[in-house]
């Protein structure tokens, strides 16, 4: 209790706040735009792994900001550079944005946006491969359901997602329509800047200096650029034969989706491939 109210006293004076968040989408390539930003010369990273997930974990936020500020660099340390906070249920969880108002104010986010068809599946993927995995906190978010008992599941009208040790919500976490309204009852769309990830495929160094120019900061120099356009950073190295029923679910997946992605383009006044 004690050691909690010093960094609650202290760390507010001595500790750095993040500058900018980048709020998701989950398997939409916050990892490695994250990892991309950090090679900015105006950029710190964090001191610890980049997702703080602070505001939609209970066991963290009920730590208190103090533990929240621990994961970022002292004021002296930190300069003039920028610090991220890059915790993709951000944008998922809608009890989120009130949160980061309250105790962040307005500040700058980035969210990826991924296809919500390809996202749930990679999502499933990773998922599904934590059986073998050598990491005793992941595996037990292990998915034993194969794809499309997942998505049977999840459009049954009495699923409980509590049953799960994760909401791995596969349809949900792609109705970004949703999520960013949600974001703009709190904040004003200028202060969020939404990236296709189709968009790094395309032109790695456009996406990145439009992120620069949004963060208010120089763009990236051209020898830096180049050595990241040949990085893949968290590319999964999991990969599961699609059954017939996959594939059944990934077709019908794309039909339910139309209508959301539609919603979405209205919304953002620009129209995706997707």
């Amino acid at each position: 209790m004690i050691k909690r109210l010093i960094k609650d006293v202290t760390y507010p004076i001595i500790k750095s706040r993040p500058d900018f968040l980048i709020i998701g989408a989950q398997k939409a390539g916050t990892t490695s735009l994250y990892n991309y930003l950090i090679q900015h010369p105006q950029i710190f990273g964090n001191t610890g792994w980049k997702e703080v997930r602070y505001f939609d974990r209970p066991e963290h936020y009920n730590l208190g900001f103090g533990w929240y500020l621990g994961n970022f660099p002292s004021k002296l340390k930190k300069g003039n550079k920028l610090t991220c906070d890059a915790s993709p249920n951000y944008l998922y969880y809608e009890f989120v944005p009130e949160r980061i108002k309250k105790d962040l104010g307005t500040l700058k986010m980035i969210a990826v946006l991924r296809e919500p068809v390809s996202r749930a599946y990679s999502a499933w993927q990773m998922f599904h491969s934590f059986s073998d995995i050598d990491n005793d906190h992941l595996r037990r978010f292990y998915d034993k359901r194969t794809f499309a008992e997942a998505i049977e599941e999840e459009f049954q009208s009495d699923f409980d997602h509590t049953k799960y040790p994760f909401r791995y919500d596969y349809v949900g976490r792609g109705k970004y329509v949703y999520q960013l309204e949600n974001y703009y009852n709190y904040f004003n769309k200028d202060n969020i800047l939404v990236l296709n990830m189709d968009w790094f495929r395309q032109d790695l160094g456009s996406v990145l200096n439009c992120v620069c120019n949004f963060l208010g900061i120089d763009e990236f120099p051209q020898e830096t650029l180049q050595k990241l356009q040949q990085k893949k950073h968290n590319k999964g190295k999991y990969e599961f034969q699609k059954t017939p029923e996959d594939e059944e679910k990934l077709e019908f997946l794309k039909s339910y989706f139309t209508p959301f992605n539609q919603k979405l383009y209205e919304l953002l006044g620009e129209r995706y491939t997707w």
